[in-house]
């Protein structure tokens, strides 16, 4: 095996663009710079003291993200809370979800027209130029509530807009898509743990499809009764196993169970009414589905509900002792979210965060995650934060299996036949 030389002499003083950094820990740093890896700033060499091929480099990078994993994911945290945004629907296999970029290009048609109908505005103009879908429906909205004369045909494009990105975000699950397996792994975890807590962002339903697949049960704040009506209240409730409930709450347990919390809305919701007042249900191939659109006025909306109370759930579930955050394909420029997260590092001194951060860079990207560093000129993170570089479905592939609870589902599986 290859001597790997750590060496702290203070290379990574300057932030160098050329060099791809994989894996980012308070005392730890790995990266990669063209056939060359690093760890810590000092080249990582073979036991003869010669430089690696390209090919070692590689797979030594993997190796250490691969040990990362099974280091740090293997411990015990009490509470695990997952926030999964578009990088996760991108990883759908054929049948991609769309990150802003994607957005922008299946709204491009409709955008053009907008251009064109309003040819003499340069500030819609310029924001046009930048290919900002979030900018662009803000500014929309803004001319609708200012321009009296215009208010009607502004209103129509906004709402053609809204339409494309409702039909780009409606996606079944692909068969090779890691969703089902991801579920699979959080989920399996010891009988005395608080349920997972999956945080997203997605308006798609990938991750309900792949529970009913997969045989799980969603706690997701609507009623088990159809139509399914939303109350904050479903959250408290779990399902447990009475015929084997004794004294020990454990011996109840379920498995398969975790709540989903769908902090911008959803393509199977729409309101209702009720005996004079307004109810939130899920419905198949809603019309008008109630999301929070990319703009400004999202971070408003969060201050209804139902998106009130999943922030709320959000923000409590991030002060709780012993919580491990996983943040997947989440690019931290919603402020309203990432402040809760910031909260938390600065404030909880038993949480822990790790982001999974992809992007088309080859390595982390530090945009929008300077308040994760405290050094970001020598790329060290603050102490409980962790950042990896990698794609969902890799993440998921070597995500650690807990052995010891796939040990004992086969003893309970044994003892019930």
């Amino acid at each position: 095996m290859e001597d790997i030389k750590e060496k702290n002499e203070n290379k990574d003083s300057v932030m160098n663009s050329s060099r791809k950094y994989i894996l980012l820990q308070n005392k730890t740093t790995v990266a990669c710079e063209n056939d060359k890896c690093y760890l810590n700033g000092g080249e990582c060499k073979k036991s003869d003291g010669s430089s690696m091929t390209e090919s070692e480099s590689k797979e030594r990078v993997e190796k250490f993200k691969l040990e990362f994993y099974n280091n740090f994911l293997q411990k015990h945290y009490k509470n695990l809370v997952i926030l999964a945004a578009a990088g996760t629907s991108m990883d759908n296999g054929n049948n991609k979800g769309k990150n802003r970029s994607g957005l922008w290009n299946d709204c491009k048609d409709e955008i053009q027209k907008i251009k064109t109908s309003f040819s003499e505005n340069e500030k819609l103009k310029n924001i046009i130029d930048s290919k900002d879908i979030e900018a662009l429906l803000s500014y929309l909205m803004l001319l609708e509530k200012t321009d009296e004369n215009n208010e009607e045909k502004l209103a129509s494009n906004r709402k053609e807009l809204e339409k494309i990105i409702k039909e780009s975000c409606n996606l079944n699950l692909d068969s090779n898509a890691p969703h089902k397996d991801f579920l699979n792994k959080i989920t399996a975890r010891k009988n005395n743990d608080a349920r997972v807590q999956l945080f997203t962002t997605n308006y798609d339903t990938l991750f309900e499809q792949a529970a009913n697949t997969a045989g799980f049960v969603v706690i997701d704040g609507f009623s088990f009764t159809q139509p399914r009506e939303f109350s904050g209240k479903w959250f408290d409730l779990d399902i447990v196993n009475r015929e084997n409930t004794r004294l020990k709450q454990e011996e109840s347990f379920i498995s398969k169970v975790f709540h989903l919390y769908k902090l911008h809305g959803s393509v199977n919701w729409t309101k209702n009414e009720k005996e004079g007042k307004e109810i939130i249900i899920q419905e198949n191939n809603s019309e008008k589905p109630l999301v929070i659109y990319p703009a400004n006025e999202k971070y408003e909306s969060s201050y209804e509900q139902p998106y009130f109370e999943m922030m709320s759930r959000f923000q409590q579930a991030l002060r709780k002792e012993e919580t491990l955050l996983i943040v997947i394909g989440f690019g931290f420029q919603d402020k309203h979210i990432k402040n809760v997260i910031v909260e938390a590092v600065e404030q909880n001194p038993s949480f822990q965060l790790l982001i999974v951060n992809y992007n088309d860079k080859e390595g982390i990207s530090p945009e929008n995650l300077k308040e994760f560093f405290d050094d970001p000129n020598n790329w060290k993170v603050k102490r409980n934060v962790n950042i990896v570089f990698d794609t969902f479905k890799n993440f998921t592939k070597n995500y650690p299996e807990n052995k010891t609870y796939y040990l004992k589902e086969r003893e309970d599986e044994s003892i019930q036949s």
